[in-house]
């Protein structure tokens, strides 16, 4: 075991004066002159911790005034936190967070308080969540850089009422970079939501759903000039399942990928599910491409991405491929030498 250096020792004897309630009656909050880099540790660690019994002690991390990170992954506390983080809120103890990621799945009759601090964070700036809720909630976090929805559901309007939403409700938002809504297909009727988002965010870099080519196509054809976005992430991974004819679904995703390539051309970070080989020969265009995860769930071959692989693999630092069949490894190496 390597050595424990001082930090670690005093993290870990405060939790543990934590679980035993050691500062319970005191009536100075004694975690408000830490270092909000501890406060933001200690609510991560007891945050997670199976072995806390009493809220009482967490509950003077969330109202030490410290916190600019909040990290929750719900395991214990759910009910009191849920009463506790508004009131908190009244004190001022949260006002200063800057990141929020609550790690769990939230019901509809949930979201109410979660809709309520987040009209109270005034320096937000980035928003992790598992759970949709009212846009308008956001109104206040003008510093807002990132909105991120893991959504684990496969309710297709809620996803898409939210993206329509958001693109009327969130146009104050100068700063916003990332805009991503995972388990999100939109359909035609929120195309034209995707571009609102894409001109009044001059600064976004990512607006990613399940398969954010479909609304690429139609913005394409659509457009009367030459229009260019500045995307860098990009997700255009086909759910196959709802279509039957697969040769038709290899046309049409050769069309969208054309689409997207032309509209996106500065995409650094792309995920895609590789229907046909001849994407290849679309996807080199990509000089900016960094990072590249692609899904082989139809498409067996190979051939042609390694053609591809030899004209832009120096330029990746990330690659991930998943595949029903064996990976050819030691040949994909040879191409992509500057992977990280």
């Amino acid at each position: 075991m390597p050595p424990i250096s001082l930090y670690e020792t005093c993290l870990d004897r405060i939790i543990e004066l934590i679980k035993v309630k050691h500062w319970s009656e005191e009536r100075e909050n004694p975690f408000s002159r830490l270092p909000s880099k501890i406060v933001e540790l200690l609510v991560e660690v007891c945050g997670t911790s199976q072995k806390l019994r009493e809220f009482s002690s967490f509950r003077m991390l969330l109202s030490s005034g410290k916190l600019r990170i909040l990290k929750i992954c719900f395991p214990v506390f759910f009910t009191d936190i849920c009463i506790v983080l508004p009131q908190m809120l009244t004190e001022k103890g949260c006002m200063k967070i800057t990141v929020l990621e609550l790690d769990r799945n939230f019901h509809n009759d949930e979201s109410e308080w979660l809709e309520n601090l987040l009209q109270n964070l005034l320096f937000l700036e980035r928003l992790s969540v598992r759970t949709f809720f009212n846009p308008q909630a956001l109104k206040n976090c003008k510093w807002l850089k990132s909105v991120e929805i893991i959504q684990i559901s496969w309710d297709l309007k809620e996803s898409r009422d939210f993206l329509s939403e958001a693109a009327d409700t969130l146009s104050h938002l100068e700063d916003l970079e990332e805009f991503d809504i995972f388990q999100c297909r939109p359909e035609s009727s929120n195309f034209l939501k995707v571009v609102k988002m894409l001109d009044n965010h001059s600064n976004l870099a990512s607006l990613r759903f399940t398969d954010s080519s479909l609304a690429a196509h139609h913005i394409k054809a659509n457009n009367t000039g030459n229009t260019k976005y500045g995307l860098r992430k990009c997700s255009w991974t086909t759910a196959t399942r709802f279509f039957e004819d697969i040769t038709t679904l290899k046309i049409s995703f050769l069309q969208r990928i054309r689409s997207s390539i032309d509209l996106f051309p500065l995409v650094e970070e792309l995920e895609i599910s590789v229907l046909s080989e001849e994407c290849f020969e679309y996807l080199i265009k990509l000089k900016h491409l960094r990072s590249l995860k692609m899904k082989f769930h139809i498409c067996s071959k190979y051939q042609r991405s390694f053609s591809f692989l030899s004209g832009i693999g120096q330029q990746l630092r990330h690659l991930c491929i998943a595949s029903r069949h064996g990976v050819p490894v030691n040949a994909i190496s040879k191409y992509c030498f500057n992977l990280e």
